[in-house]
């Protein structure tokens, strides 16, 4: 009490105007705590997006096919003799061919349907930045003129090795 009185003469108020205030201050404390605790909500449903996002149905299928060629490509390879007339970075498996990409050269990514010379040059490059070891379809995206949809062409027809 005493420590009211003496701030409340000092700022020359009356004990309704401090409590008045302090109810004000109390307010504000608890608006900014309920701000907080909907920015962290909000956050933490973006989080949930984010890993619903990351594996949608559509990856899932793609990533299940690719293992079923690779599993055909291994067997195939494994049966044949070796003295094969593709080249080595062409991987034929269950009629269709798959190039690898650790041994492809810009002309055979050409012709992938809807990459360029540019473009394939910049994959080559990115390649060699990373010494050959591109583990994931996803680091494709760090190329200057991929997206999700030319990522996924390159998952129809490439095979990461």
């Amino acid at each position: 009490m005493k420590a009211r009185d003496s701030i409340a003469s000092a700022l020359g108020l009356t004990r309704a105007e401090m409590t008045v205030i302090a109810l004000l201050m109390l307010f504000l404390m608890l608006g900014l705590a309920l701000r907080s605790g909907d920015s962290i909500r909000e956050t933490a449903e973006r989080d949930r997006a984010d890993l619903n996002e990351r594996f949608s149905d559509a990856q899932l299928d793609s990533l299940l096919r690719e293992a079923e060629a690779l599993e055909a490509s291994l067997a195939e390879t494994g049966a044949a003799d070796s003295g094969t007339e593709n080249p080595p970075s062409v991987r034929r498996s269950a009629g269709t061919s798959k190039i690898v990409f650790s041994r492809a050269s810009a002309a055979e990514l050409e012709s992938i349907p809807g990459i360029s010379s540019v473009l394939a040059e910049r994959l080559v490059e990115f390649r060699n930045s990373r010494r050959g070891k591109v583990e994931r379809f996803r680091d494709f995206l760090d190329v200057k003129g991929i997206g999700r949809k030319r990522m996924e062409t390159l998952q129809q027809h490439l095979v990461l090795e």
